[in-house]
């Protein structure tokens, strides 16, 4: 049996203690984990690190993201794209021509704020405030997020809230691995990939 490869996509600054034991212990299982930071990832010398990372996906059966509290390294900073998103994008695109699959993790703070954010821009909208005003108050730097505005809109897309919206009036298809779980600590993480991967999986 093909052991499963697994792409981890995140921030690594502020996920780093979580990715490396979500490493080991996919690899106690037998599986490949595939982690930029790692020596055993393949880092071709005349491709840029970001290149490297999104051809590496192809290789994968799963993709593991990661959204956490940090926007990351900008990948195409005037269009506000990271290299998480891009990854994400990347992944999305394999996930829709069946040749992988995705599973989708936020943490529970960055959810609540996601929520909070937006019951507030709904009070705002009917406030007379003006709009450079109220983007101003809901994306004000929190605790939580240096760049919530950013944040909200990535978990947003991987929610494929506007193309499931869409599909309800019957104006397209509805998304697939839209799937988001919230997790709080690892366990909730690992509860999640033995229920999705290795239910029929002698480990």
């Amino acid at each position: 049996m093909k052991r499963p490869t697994f792409f981890l996509s995140s921030t690594i600054y502020d996920f780093r203690d979580l990715r490396s034991a979500l490493k080991f212990h996919l690899e106690e299982q037998g599986c490949k984990v595939l982690a930029s930071e790692f020596n055993d990832f393949d880092k071709p010398l005349d491709v840029h690190s970001y290149e490297a990372c999104l051809r590496t996906i192809h290789s994968a059966d799963y993709f593991v993201l990661l959204i956490g509290s940090r926007v990351g390294g900008w990948y195409d900073e005037p269009n506000r794209i990271s290299i998480t998103l891009r990854e994400y994008r990347e992944a999305y695109q394999l996930q829709a021509a069946g040749k992988l699959k995705l599973l989708n993790f936020v943490r529970s703070e960055i959810w609540q704020l996601k929520e909070t954010r937006h019951e507030l821009m709904k009070y705002l909208e009917s406030t007379p405030l003006d709009g450079s005003t109220r983007k101003a108050i809901s994306s004000h730097p929190s605790k939580f997020a240096d760049d919530a505005e950013f944040l909200c809109a990535f978990i947003n897309e991987v929610a494929k809230n506007q193309e499931t919206k869409l599909a309800v009036q019957g104006k397209g298809v509805a998304p697939t691995g839209n799937w988001i779980h919230v997790f709080s600590n690892f366990r909730d993480v690992i509860d999640v990939l033995h229920g999705q991967v290795f239910s029929s999986i002698p480990v």
